[in-house]
């Protein structure tokens, strides 16, 4: 099976940068993403390798770099895609990838921000009724929903079945056409 048409980056462009490949800024990056879908030892695998995100198969390329026999083919490829598609990383970013429900890909991975991010992140109910929160550092549980982009706050309760029936009373209440 013939190598994708990306671009290696050149030799003088490695040898410009003094070094290891580990000690390159991306370096932690890359492993990462590597770790997080790739180890079943990662804490992190659970949420990313164990539920099927992936990492594309030529950015796991063990090999060496043909030239430069410190650098991973793999690594070698990986940094190529960012210098052609996003650019240098600014500050305060990291990589997030557009569609968390495909893998660390080509056209899936931007530079954001911890807000981009966040509103990117898949969220958990560990309530187990819709519309209730367990409120951090409490054992209370805080009752809300979005109606459009607008966040209905309704307080907070003792019990998880004290909001969501608060919840739902009061989605009844104003949702519900008035004329029947």
């Amino acid at each position: 099976m013939s190598k994708p048409l990306l671009l290696l980056l050149p030799l003088k462009t490695i040898q410009d940068y003094e070094g290891r490949m580990s000690e390159h800024v991306l370096y932690d990056t890359w492993r990462g993403m590597k770790e997080r879908c790739l180890s079943v030892n990662s804490p992190s695998y659970k949420r990313y390798g164990g539920k099927g995100i992936t990492v594309y198969k030529d950015w796991t390329d063990k090999t060496r770099h043909p030239k430069h026999k410190r650098w991973s083919l793999g690594f070698c490829l990986f940094l190529d895609y960012i210098k052609n598609n996003l650019g240098p990383r600014p500050a305060g970013f990291s990589l997030d990838r557009i569609d968390n429900k495909r893998g660390y890909e080509p056209n899936n991975l931007r530079w954001a921000d911890a807000s981009l991010q966040k509103k990117n992140q898949t969220t958990r109910n560990l309530a187990g009724y819709k519309y209730v929160y367990a409120v951090t550092g409490s054992s209370k549980w805080q009752a809300e929903y979005k109606n459009g982009k607008e966040r209905i706050y309704l307080g907070c309760f003792n019990t998880k079945e004290e909001a969501y029936f608060e919840a739902l009373a009061h989605r009844v209440e104003t949702l519900w056409p008035k004329n029947l």
